[in-house]
C-alpha cells in the first residue's frame, strides 16, 4: 500500500458513508438555539454537578455517568481505570493493549483485527458473539469486529467488571469496556506525535483542539500506523501479518446555554493488513506458517454519534443518537497447509442505529433514581464464497462416491457462495434506584430492573455446482444445490440487579451485589459450507443411485439459545492510607447456564457457538496503588480465576469414526487464564532550573496463565509475563521517549486451535522497541 494513498483516502470514505447523518446532526444542533436561553452566559456549577472528580496516582479523573445513580469512585462493584499516565507509560495504542492490566481481563491478541475474544471473569467468548459490551463516548458498538481499533486522544478507560445487562442491556453479561475521548471545552491543544522502531513500525499521530467561542469547543485528529509484521512464511521470507491503518475523529462540543450542553463526534478509521499468522503446533513448538492460499484483513468502519444532554438542580437528561458503518474483506486459507483444501472469502457490511434517552435525579438528597429507554437497529449482511479445493475435493466429495459407481468430479474448484442477511432490532426499558442512609447512617441500597426485547432474522441464500464425469456415460454430468430461505426468533428477558453499600469512613466502602447477565442467542452461518457440501453430496449420490439420508432443519443447524448467568460479589474499596495507598478487593461468584461456547463444525473448517450447559466461576480481584513519594509510584492488580464447566456433555468421534459421549464436568473453560497480573512503577522527576524539564520511567510487568486451549485441558499456556519498559525526557512541550516491549523476549503461545488436519497456533510477538 503507498503511505500517501491511505490518508489522501481517509476523510473521503467517511464523508461519502457518513454524510448524510453527519448534516442532519449538524441541522439538529442547530435547532437547538432555538430553545436555548442565549441570555444566561453564567455557566455555573450546574454543569458539573452530574460529575466527579477526584484523583488517581498521577491524573485527576473527571468521571459521569448518564444512567448510574452511583459515582463511579463509590459504585458497589469493581471499577478500573486506566488513565492518561497509563496510556502513555504503556504504550497502549489499541484495545488489546489492555489485557492483564486490569484483574481478571484477558484479551488475546491473535489472527487480525477481525479477532477481539475478551474474557472477564473467565466469562467471555473467542468467535462471534459477544459477552462484554464495548461503549465509545457512550455510542454502542453491536459487533465485537470492530472493537479492535487505533486509540487516538483518550481521556480515559472505564472497565465494568461483573454484569452490566441492568443499565446497558444485552451482551454485557461478563463487564463493560467504556472509552472516552478528550473534550474540546477541558483541553486545548495542539499535539504531534511520530514513533518509529524495529519490524518497520511507523506511527504518526495530530490532533489540536481549542475554543471557537467562550463554550464552542473543537478537536481534530488524525493518525496513521503501519509495522512490516512479526511472522514469516516458511516457504519464503515475506511477512505474513503486516498492518497499515490510519483514520481521524472530529468532535465539536458546545454549551448551549447553562442547562444544555451538546456533542458532536465523527469517526473513520481503516486497515489493512496481512493476518493469521497460523502454525503447526507440536509438543509445545509452533512452526513457521505454510499457507497456499495467503490471509488478508480489510477493514473500514465510520460513526457518528450526538449526545445531548440537559442539566438543573433536579435532573440530568441525556439523548445519545448514533449511527454506524462497517464493512471489511477477509480472505483465510481454512486448513492452514500447503494442502488445497479449504480457503474463504468473507465481506461484511453493516448499517447500525442506536438511540438511548435517560433521565435521573441529580439531588443531593439521599433518594436517587435513574430511567431509560433503549433502541437499535442492526443491518448486517454476510456475502461468503467458501471454495473446496483439489485436496478438499478428493477427501470431502470423491472420498465417499461408491468405487463401483465409476464416477469422479472433473472441476480442480468448487466454489460455494452465499448471502446471509442477519437483522436485528430490539429495545428495551430500565430503571435503578439508590437510597443512601438507608435505615442507619452511611448505608445505601441501589436495586434495578430492565425488561429487554430483541428479535434476530436469517435470510439466507447458498448454492455449489460442480460437473461429474463417468466411465459409463460419455457426457459430463452437471450437479448443483440451491439452499436459501429465511428464519427468524426473539428474545425477551427481565434483567434485575441488586447492591448494598456501607460506608466505613469517608472513603473507605464495603459492599455486596447479587446482578444477573444475559447473553442473547441467534444464528451461525459458518457452518453453511458444510450444509450446502452435503447437500451437493447428497445430489452427487443421486446421480450414482444411492438414496440420500435423513435431513435436518435448518433451524436446527445454525440456532442456539441465550446464555445466562448470575453473578455474587463482595468487595472492599478505599485510601487506606490517606494521600498514600489506595486498596479494591473483590471475591466473587458466578453460576453460568446454557453457556455458549465455540466449537468447529464436522468439517473442521469454520467455527460455531452452541450451548454447552452449566458452568461456574469464582474467584478473587486485588488492587493496589501506592504513592510512596511525589516523584514515585507503584501499582499491582491481580486476579484469580477458576472457570470450569458443571455439566458439559458433547459427542467427540476418533480416527476410525466412532463417536463417544463424553462430559467435560470439572475441565476449565479453555481461553479464560486462571491468574492475571500487572505490576507497575512510574517514576516521574520534574527538574527545576536544568537542561530538562522532566525525567520519567515506568516499568510494567504483565501477566497471565494457565491458559487451557480446549475444552479436553490437555494443551495449554503455562503462567508467563511480559516486562515492558520506557523512559523519557520532557523540554517545554518537546517529549522524546524509547521503550522497549516483551524486554525479556519471552516466548508465548497467543492462540490455539484445533483443525481438522493439523493442530495450530500463533506465537506471541516478540521483543520490539522505538522511540517516540
Amino acid at each position: 500500500m503507498d503511505c500517501l494513498d491511505l490518508p489522501l483516502r481517509l476523510f473521503y470514505k467517511y464523508f461519502t458513508m457518513n454524510r448524510y447523518f453527519f448534516f442532519l446532526s449538524l441541522l439538529f444542533l442547530s435547532t437547538m438555539t432555538v430553545f436555548a436561553d442565549f441570555n444566561d452566559n453564567k455557566y455555573d456549577d450546574l454543569a458539573k454537578q452530574d460529575t466527579v472528580r477526584y484523583y488517581l496516582l498521577n491524573d485527576i479523573i473527571v468521571s459521569s455517568s448518564t444512567k448510574e445513580t452511583n459515582d463511579l469512585q463509590t459504585l458497589p462493584g469493581s471499577v478500573s481505570f486506566i488513565t492518561p499516565s497509563m496510556i502513555e507509560g504503556q504504550s497502549i495504542s489499541t484495545i488489546k493493549n489492555i489485557s492483564n492490566i486490569i484483574p481478571n481481563l484477558f484479551i488475546a491478541d491473535y489472527g487480525s483485527r477481525l479477532s477481539t475474544p475478551m474474557y472477564i471473569r473467565g466469562i467471555g467468548e473467542r468467535s462471534t458473539g459477544q459477552s462484554i459490551g464495548m461503549y465509545v463516548d457512550d455510542m454502542p458498538l453491536l459487533n465485537k469486529s470492530v472493537f479492535d481499533f487505533d486509540l487516538s486522544d483518550i481521556n480515559r478507560i472505564e472497565v465494568l467488571r461483573g454484569p452490566q445487562g441492568t443499565l446497558y442491556g444485552r451482551n454485557a453479561m461478563s463487564g463493560i469496556v467504556n472509552v472516552f475521548t478528550n473534550s474540546p471545552l477541558d483541553y486545548q491543544r495542539t499535539k504531534i506525535g511520530i514513533s518509529t522502531g524495529n519490524y518497520d513500525l511507523f506511527k504518526v499521530k495530530a490532533s489540536t483542539s481549542g475554543l471557537l467561542s467562550e463554550n464552542i469547543g473543537l478537536s481534530v485528529n488524525g493518525y496513521y500506523n503501519s509495522h512490516g509484521g512479526y511472522f514469516k512464511f516458511d516457504s519464503s521470507d515475506e511477512k505474513i501479518d503486516q498492518l497499515a491503518s490510519g483514520g481521524g475523529r472530529i468532535r465539536l462540543d458546545w454549551r448551549i446555554s447553562s442547562n444544555w450542553t451538546a456533542q458532536l463526534m465523527a469517526n473513520y478509521d481503516y486497515s489493512d493488513q496481512g493476518a493469521f499468522p497460523y502454525g503447526n503446533y507440536d509438543n509445545g513448538k509452533i512452526s513457521r506458517p505454510d499457507h497456499n492460499y495467503p490471509g488478508s484483513y480489510i477493514r473500514e468502519t465510520a460513526s457518528t454519534n450526538l449526545n445531548l444532554r440537559y442539566h438543573n438542580e433536579h435532573i440530568v437528561f441525556n439523548s445519545s443518537t448514533a449511527f454506524s458503518h462497517f464493512n471489511d474483506n477477509m480472505k483465510m486459507d481454512l486448513d492452514y497447509s500447503p494442502m488445497d483444501m479449504f480457503y474463504i472469502n468473507q465481506k461484511q457490511r453493516q448499517n447500525a442505529f442506536t438511540e438511548e434517552l435517560t433521565i435521573k435525579s441529580n439531588t443531593k438528597n439521599n433518594y436517587q433514581w435513574s430511567f431509560g429507554i433503549f433502541g437499535f437497529y442492526d443491518n448486517l449482511k454476510t456475502d461468503v464464497t467458501t471454495t473446496l479445493g483439489k485436496d478438499g475435493i478428493a477427501e470431502y466429495i470423491e472420498k465417499n462416491i461408491p468405487a463401483v459407481a465409476g464416477i469422479s468430479v472433473a472441476d480442480e474448484k468448487i466454489p460455494m457462495p452465499g448471502l446471509f442477511k442477519t437483522p436485528s432490532y430490539g429495545g428495551a426499558i430500565f430503571h435503578q434506584s439508590t437510597y443512601n442512609n438507608f435505615l442507619i447512617e452511611n448505608l445505601s441500597i441501589t436495586a434495578g430492573v430492565r425488561l429487554d426485547y430483541e428479535k434476530v432474522e436469517l435470510d439466507y441464500d447458498t448454492s455449489a455446482g460442480m460437473t461429474l464425469k463417468s466411465n459409463r456415460i460419455p457426457m459430463p454430468i452437471p450437479v448443483d444445490t440451491l439452499i436459501k430461505g429465511k428464519e427468524h426468533t426473539d428474545f425477551t428477558e427481565i434483567i434485575p440487579k441488586f447492591a448494598v453499600r456501607y460506608q466505613i469512613s469517608p472513603s473507605n466502602y464495603l459492599y455486596a451485589s447479587v446482578s444477573n447477565g444475559y447473553k442473547t442467542g441467534g444464528y451461525n452461518i459458518q457452518n453453511f459450507a458444510d450444509i450446502t457440501r452435503d447437500a451437493l453430496m447428497e445430489a452427487a449420490m443421486k446421480t450414482s443411485g444411492r438414496p440420500s439420508g435423513n435431513k435436518q432443519s435448518i433451524d436446527s443447524l445454525v440456532s442456539y439459545k441465550p446464555e445466562y448467568s448470575w453473578n455474587y460479589e463482595l468487595g472492599f474499596k478505599g485510601e487506606v492510607i490517606k494521600d498514600f495507598l489506595s486498596v479494591e478487593a473483590a471475591l466473587f461468584y458466578i453460576q453460568v447456564k446454557d453457556m455458549q461456547i465455540t466449537d468447529f463444525v464436522e468439517s473442521g473448517q469454520g467455527r460455531i457457538l452452541k450451548n454447552s450447559g452449566k458452568a461456574e466461576s469464582l474467584g478473587f480481584e486485588l488492587s493496589l496503588a501506592a504513592r510512596l513519594t511525589q516523584e514515585l509510584s507503584l501499582t499491582t492488580n491481580y486476579g484469580f480465576t477458576q472457570a470450569t464447566f458443571k455439566d458439559y456433555k458433547t459427542t467427540i468421534e476418533d480416527e476410525n469414526g466412532d463417536k463417544t459421549t463424553v462430559n467435560y464436568k470439572g475441565n476449565h473453560i479453555p481461553f479464560a487464564p486462571q491468574n492475571t497480573l500487572s505490576i507497575g512503577a512510574i517514576y516521574n522527576k520534574p527538574l527545576y532550573n536544568k537542561l530538562i524539564d522532566r525525567f520519567h520511567i515506568q516499568a510494567y510487568y504483565n501477566a497471565a496463565g494457565r491458559i487451557y486451549w480446549t475444552e479436553t485441558n490437555d494443551v495449554y499456556q503455562d503462567f508467563y509475563g511480559l516486562l515492558n519498559l520506557k523512559t523519557g525526557i520532557s523540554k517545554g512541550g518537546f517529549d522524546l521517549s524509547i521503550w522497549v516491549n516483551n524486554v525479556l523476549d519471552t516466548d508465548y503461545t497467543a492462540f490455539y486451535v484445533e483443525s481438522s488436519l493439523y493442530n495450530l497456533a500463533q506465537a506471541g510477538k516478540p521483543i520490539n522497541f522505538g522511540i517516540d
